[in-house]
């Protein structure tokens, strides 16, 4: 069986996203209060700025749309989102960050900034092969 560096470079990166957000979770209850699971992080993680649908979300994170929709209310129930019907699609929620979201992903921001500070010296090699892993995924699936 041939070995694959994309498959491990996969299961790394993979591995330290789920250890990324265990440990992020516990930091947010344990310093600050604020009680999410790890799961509803990586929700959050997947909302780029703006506005989107669950069902890109789900795509993003990997589950299901009914899935994505059920965290897409809990966290509207817990304030950090606020969902509205997409006129452009029918059985589609736009989900976009509240006020209080916004504050709570600049709050992990500045917890994972703060991380970054143990990645010392490594940050220039991590940025360089963060661009080269992007750049072979964009070769090899036709450019885009």
């Amino acid at each position: 069986m041939a070995n694959s560096l994309t498959l491990t470079l996969y299961h790394a990166a993979r591995g330290f996203q789920d250890r990324v957000t265990r440990r992020l979770s516990e930091v947010l209850e344990q310093e600050h209060g604020i009680a999410l699971s790890p799961a509803q992080l990586a929700f959050l993680a997947a909302l780029i700025c703006g506005e989107t649908t669950t069902s890109e979300v789900a795509r993003r994170t990997g589950v299901s749309r009914q899935a994505a929709h059920r965290q897409a209310l809990a966290l509207a129930d817990l304030g950090y989102l606020a969902l509205a019907p997409d006129p452009a699609r029918r059985n589609q929620s736009l989900v976009r960050f509240t006020d209080e979201g916004t504050r709570l992903m600049a709050l992990c921001r500045e917890i994972l900034a703060g991380w970054d500070r143990a990645l010392g010296g490594e940050a220039e090699t991590l940025d360089r092969a963060a661009a080269i892993m992007e750049a072979a995924l964009t070769e090899e699936d036709g450019g885009g």
